[in-house]
C-alpha cells in the first residue's frame, strides 16, 4: 500500500516564529505581487515614508475606559467625606483612599495621554540612496507622569527578509507583515519587528512588500497609495518629531 505524500511549505528563515504563515520574496528580487499601499506620507527619490497604524487600538474607546477610574476615584472620595465627615480622622482609610485614588487618577491620565497625546503613526522610513530602513517606535509607559520613549531603530535594507504572521490573540488578531533581520548573507533570524497589519486582508501585506522591494531597486512605476488624501484621519496626533540627528540621515543621500 502506498500513500500520499504532500510537501507542505517550511519556513526559510530560523528559528521559526511560532505564528508564522508565509515567507515573501526576497527583496532583491523581482517582485510577482502587484505593488499597493493602503497609505503613504512621503516618497520622492531619496527617500519613502510610510505610516504604521495601531489597529490593536480604540481610539474612542480609551477615552469612553479612562472615565471609569475617573468615577471611581470621585466615587472613593465621596465615600471617605460622607463616611468620616470633614472633621473626623481615620488615617488608615484616609491612606487606603489616597493610594486608591491615585491609582484611579493614574488610568484615568493615562487613557487620556493614550487618546490625545501618543502618536497614532510609528512610520517607517526607505532611504534607497543609503540602501538603509528606519523604524520610528514610540512607548508611552503606563505612568502618565513618565516621559515616552522614542527610539528609531536603523537596519541594512539588503538584511531584512519578509514574513506574514497570523496572531491570534485577542486584541491584535489579524494578519502582520514582519521584517526579519538576518545575520549578513545568512538567514539566521537575529531580530523581528513589525511592518503592516491587517485585520483580514493578507494579500494586502503582499502588496505592501511588493511596493516596499520596488521602490528600493530604484522602481518609479509605482501607483498611489489606495487611501490617498486620508493619511491624516487617525488625528489628532502624527508621531513626534524624529531625533534631529535621524532625521537629518533618513531623508539625505550619503
Amino acid at each position: 500500500m502506498s500513500f500520499m505524500q504532500f510537501d507542505y511549505p517550511k519556513p526559510r528563515l530560523h528559528p521559526k516564529h511560532n505564528n508564522w504563515c508565509e515567507d515573501l520574496p526576497e527583496n532583491h528580487e523581482p517582485q510577482l505581487v502587484p505593488p499597493q499601499l493602503r497609505w503613504l506620507t512621503q516618497r520622492n527619490d531619496i527617500y519613502l515614508e510610510v505610516p504604521r497604524y495601531r489597529i490593536e487600538v480604540m481610539w474612542g474607546g480609551m477615552l469612553c475606559a479612562a472615565l471609569f477610574p475617573l468615577s471611581g476615584a470621585l466615587l472613593m472620595i465621596i465615600i471617605l467625606i460622607i463616611q468620616y465627615g470633614w472633621g473626623s480622622y481615620d488615617y488608615v482609610a484616609m491612606l487606603l483612599g489616597s493610594c486608591g485614588t491615585t491609582v484611579l487618577l493614574s488610568l484615568f491620565l493615562h487613557g487620556l495621554k493614550t487618546t490625545f497625546i501618543e502618536p497614532r503613526s510609528q512610520p517607517i522610513r526607505l532611504n534607497r540612496k543609503r540602501q538603509k530602513l528606519y523604524v520610528y517606535n514610540y512607548k508611552q509607559p503606563w505612568q502618565p507622569w513618565r516621559k515616552a520613549i522614542i527610539r528609531i531603530s536603523v537596519y541594512n535594507w539588503a538584511d531584512i527578509h519578509g514574513e506574514v504572521h497570523f496572531e491570534s490573540t485577542p486584541g491584535i488578531r489579524g494578519y502582520h507583515l514582519y521584517g526579519a533581520l538576518c545575520e549578513p548573507g545568512t538567514h539566521q533570524v537575529v531580530e523581528r519587528f513589525v511592518l503592516a497589519k491587517e485585520w483580514g486582508e493578507r494579500e494586502q501585506l503582499n502588496q505592501i512588500w511588493s511596493y516596499l522591494c520596488m521602490y528600493m531597486q530604484h522602481d518609479d512605476e509605482l501607483p498611489p497609495p489606495r487611501n490617498a488624501g486620508t493619511e491624516d484621519f487617525w488625528q489628532p496626533r502624527k508621531a513626534d518629531a524624529w531625533p534631529e540627528a535621524m532625521e537629518r540621515e533618513s531623508t539625505s543621500t550619503p
